[in-house]
């Protein structure tokens, strides 16, 4: 039978043990390695506090740097375009601002830049419907790889070739002008306008490619004058394509199909990429992956220059140095991604 003293008994052992393990714990155990442990840890409180300074002393770095980037960019393509025409054609689904801000930065080097022409969903040709309109807009027939094909060398043909006109196109200076009026700079979609051709002429049939491409919603103007296209080219063209991680087309074949359709009329073709990493960092994309159907083309790697990296400034820079050497045969592939060779194109000395 369990009693009082039993109880007493074992309290009072409980009370022993706890005292012992005490007294073993205070005589047994080295000082030398209490004083080691405590010496650890002040040494990582100090390691952190020395890394979280470096860090914002490299933030602030950075922070600078990125000021001096904006800062310097007008200088670095300041007059390196001037006056060449460049067709800028980005794919919808793409951070307008950021188009909007290429467009700007190409203007401010001097190129006459009408507006931004939006390749719009349609040219998907993922229904029945969209393959039939665009077989009557440009009254071309066949399967809807064809179609496509067939409406991007005439669309690109149109771009490298101003229709002939009884008004005389305004000049590069004048589009430029007109840019920097308050209602110049909407990104609104405006419609497409034609200027009065002799129904006979070939020109008239260029002409009718961007207004029949507009009226059956395949693409669509923001960011400039529209009727600047009625004039446009005043010079040699180059194009810059705009694709990237958010575009509507990812994953079809467009992008290398408009580029190789400019290829094909010997237009010098650069296409840029806006990096989007997306809100989880684990499945980001690589960046430079929505220009894989250029880079691993063997025909188009050789013959077009891409840009990884539109989505900052530095890459906005880029794409002005590419545009003003892919005229003479230059072809490179520049940013930060996988197949880039650099982030610049060389200087010329």
């Amino acid at each position: 039978m369990i009693n009082f003293r039993f109880h007493l008994v074992s309290l009072i052992a409980v009370f022993l043990a706890l005292g012992l393990g005490i007294l073993v714990g205070s005589t047994v155990i080295d000082q030398g390695i209490v004083n080691r442990l405590d010496s650890e840890i002040n040494g990582v409180r100090k390691e952190n506090s020395a890394r979280e300074t470096a860090s914002k002393q490299l933030g602030k770095q950075n922070s600078q740097l990125q000021q001096f980037i904006d800062l310097i960019a007008p200088f670095a393509g300041d007059a390196r375009l001037d006056g060449q025409s460049i067709a800028l054609v980005a794919e919808q689904g793409i951070d307008s601002d950021v188009v909007r801000q290429t467009e700007q930065t190409l203007q401010q080097a001097g190129a006459d830049v009408p507006a931004v022409l939006w390749l719009d969903d349609p040219w998907r040709l993922d229904s029945k419907s969209r393959v039939q309109a665009l077989e009557s807009a440009l009254d071309v027939r066949g399967s809807a790889t064809h179609v496509r094909t067939v409406a991007l060398n005439m669309l690109v043909r149109r771009l490298a070739k101003a229709p002939t006109s009884t008004h005389p196109p305004a000049s590069a200076t004048t589009r430029r002008a007109t840019k920097s009026q308050p209602n110049a700079t909407t990104s609104l979609p405006r419609r497409i306008t034609t200027t009065t051709t002799t129904s006979s002429s070939p020109p008239a049939q260029r002409i009718d490619v961007l207004t029949a491409l507009e009226k059956a919603g395949f693409v669509s103007v923001t960011d400039g004058d529209a009727a600047a296209f009625d004039g446009f080219p005043a010079h040699t063209v180059d194009v810059l394509e705009i694709t990237g991680d958010d575009s509507d087309f990812a994953g079809t074949a467009l992008t290398a199909a408009f580029a190789r359709a400019a290829v094909n009329v010997s237009l010098p073709t650069a296409v840029a990429a806006v990096y989007d990493a997306g809100d989880n960092q684990a499945d980001a994309p690589a960046r430079g992956a929505s220009l894989a159907s250029i880079l691993d083309d063997n025909v188009l790697s050789h013959a077009v220059s891409t840009v990884d990296d539109l989505d900052e400034i530095q890459g906005q820079i880029a794409a002005v140095l590419t545009l003003e050497t892919i005229g003479a045969g230059d072809v490179g592939h520049y940013g930060y991604g996988t197949g880039a060779s650099a982030p610049l194109p060389p200087h010329g000395s």
